[in-house]
């Protein structure tokens, strides 16, 4: 039986998530399974995780299964991803010697690596994550990477599904928010192209500099289009909100300024009015607000938005499990 990874949003077909999301909304209801009884699960966390990292556990115990939970900075040899590389440096073990080790642990894994070289074009290659899905014998699943979240991005859909009952032709705002810090893109990526296969009618939205990746964005154009939806993009916060069915705040870091953090933090200077609070959601046609978090309050969003009766940050919270449980059915069941 050939193994599946889950890496990329872009890994899925429509019908396919479809199916996952149909799993997912009837998983809601059941507490307990043995659909993983006897398996394990690998999850390997180079960076900080509070919601990733719980919900899947949670998942995969209500499934039955058990759960290995592996943080690399304390627990871990450094690793070298580079093939044909003479390890006389820092690393003290190769990628393809830990992930065929593991795979003879677990029944399968996950990584969570948000690379920050400096290099965009270099990050972008999520070099260690799909080395890992090289070498494992077993299922490998995406946590977050520097390019994407795509798990992420199938409990927003569930979220969005869930309130809405129909997504295609939805009008949906990706809003770029201030934040002090360079914040991963890769939430905003697999939403777009998550949205772009369900038809939706996306407005990304972000100031002059912070464009996401164009193949990401011409992926989602292409793919919205193929089902029904549109995407158009526009750099004022007032445009964007404006007669949106969902608010879909997040910040995150340019691949413009990628090896230039201090310059980004100047540019941001200039833009503490991208936050999404009561006047820019009175604007929108009574839209659902959405954050996948950790958010800073009073810079990304208010308290009052975030606290109000239209935010839903705490329905995307609950179905990273119901959507987790759905994925790990899937992929081990």
């Amino acid at each position: 039986m050939t193994k599946r990874d889950f890496l990329s949003a872009g890994d899925l077909g429509r019908d396919e998530l479809e199916n996952l999301l149909e799993l997912a909304q009837r998983s809601r209801g059941k507490r307990t399974s043995q659909v993983l009884a006897g398996k394990t699960l690998g999850l390997i966390f180079f960076d900080r995780s509070l919601r990733t990292r719980v919900s899947f556990e949670v998942a995969a115990v209500q499934l039955g299964g058990h759960v290995i939970n592996i943080f690399a900075d304390r627990e871990m040899y450094d690793l070298e991803p580079e093939e044909q590389t003479v390890m006389d440096g820092r690393a003290e073990e190769h990628v393809k010697d830990a992930a065929r080790t593991l795979s003879r642990y677990c029944d399968a894994l996950g990584i969570r690596q948000l690379s920050r070289t400096g290099s965009w074009e270099k990050d972008r290659q999520e070099l260690l994550l799909r080395s890992y899905a090289r070498y494992a014998t077993v299922p490998v699943v995406n946590l977050e990477s520097s390019v994407e979240h795509p798990c992420q991005a199938i409990a927003d859909a569930m979220t969005m599904q869930a309130h809405l009952t129909r997504l295609p032709g939805r009008r949906l705002s990706v809003v770029w928010t201030n934040n002090p810090e360079p914040k991963n893109i890769g939430p905003c990526h697999s939403l777009l192209r998550v949205a772009g296969m369900l038809g939706m009618s996306i407005t990304l939205c972000h100031p002059l500099g912070f464009e996401p990746a164009q193949d990401v964005v011409t992926a989602a154009t292409r793919d919205a289009q193929a089902n029904g939806g549109s995407l158009r993009i526009v750099n004022s916060l007032d445009d964007g909100v404006r007669d949106a069915e969902v608010v879909y705040a997040r910040s995150w870091g340019s691949p413009k300024y990628w090896e230039d953090a201090e310059r980004e933090s100047i540019v941001k200077r200039s833009l503490q009015s991208w936050i999404v609070d009561e006047s820019a959601m009175a604007k929108t046609r009574n839209a659902l607000f959405m954050h996948p978090l950790p958010v800073r309050r009073g810079v990304g969003a208010s308290d009052g938005v975030l606290d109000g009766p239209r935010s839903v940050i705490y329905d995307q919270a609950e179905n990273r499990i119901h959507a987790q449980k759905a994925l790990l059915t899937h992929l081990l069941g």
